[in-house]
């Protein structure tokens, strides 16, 4: 089986690496989908904000470990696997790998309880509220604002998106996991500083010629 066969780029030669790299691409596009979306519902429909968020996490520590942890024959499986069978690991698992990598611990902080529903993890609710669990509706009717700060989410859900792209920007550039890792480390919390590394690595791509160098 050649790299990408079964897609729609299935006559373009690609490397394992190369390949890993623009599956990674296609997650990060639809993670930047995810994020305008976010940004518009913020405030003004934040029931549908929360199920977006959602969404967004799946594609973002997908993404990331397609990137980071993918075997060559899970990349080879990519165009066949199913919704049963997603092909990696679950959620919980995979936001674990990340903070792992960053340093935290293996542990997922989307597990953490909310103590204004039953101490449910906030992942439970988030899937409750997208799959419309009965418990959603409860949230729905007390205030989806009540239980989750929206605002704090929105800027969250950025830094993790720039934590992706300069995961994704250092690789296409040649550097090491090991070492982009130990420098997002001590900044992946700091939303500034976030933004100046994305906009740093972008601009080293641009430079590169890199920008550009998978079909869309």
């Amino acid at each position: 089986m050649s790299w990408g066969e079964g897609m729609t780029i299935e006559t373009v030669q690609m490397t394992p690496e190369k390949y890993r790299q623009f599956v990674a691409v296609q997650y990060l596009n639809a993670s930047n989908a995810l994020f305008e979306g976010l940004k518009t519902q913020q405030g003004k429909n934040n029931f549908h904000f929360m199920t977006t968020v959602r969404s967004f996490i799946e594609y973002t520590r997908r993404g990331i470990w397609f990137l980071a942890w993918a075997t060559d024959e899970q990349l080879r499986a990519v165009s066949k696997v199913t919704f049963q069978r997603p092909g990696s690991p679950s959620l919980e698992k995979m936001d674990a790998l990340i903070n792992e990598a960053l340093g935290d611990g293996k542990v997922s902080h989307l597990m953490n309880p909310i103590k204004e529903i039953n101490n449910e993890p906030y992942l439970h609710l988030l899937h409750a509220l997208t799959h419309g669990n009965p418990i959603s509706v409860r949230m729905v009717s007390f205030g989806v604002d009540k239980v989750f700060q929206t605002d704090k989410l929105l800027m969250r859900a950025e830094t993790d998106l720039n934590l992706f792209r300069v995961l994704l920007y250092r690789v296409m550039l040649g550097e090491e996991l090991k070492s982009i890792w130990k420098v997002l480390g001590p900044i992946h919390n700091d939303p500034q500083t976030m933004k100046a590394n994305v906009m740093i690595a972008a601009k080293l791509v641009q430079d590169a010629g890199l920008a550009d160098s998978f079909p869309s």
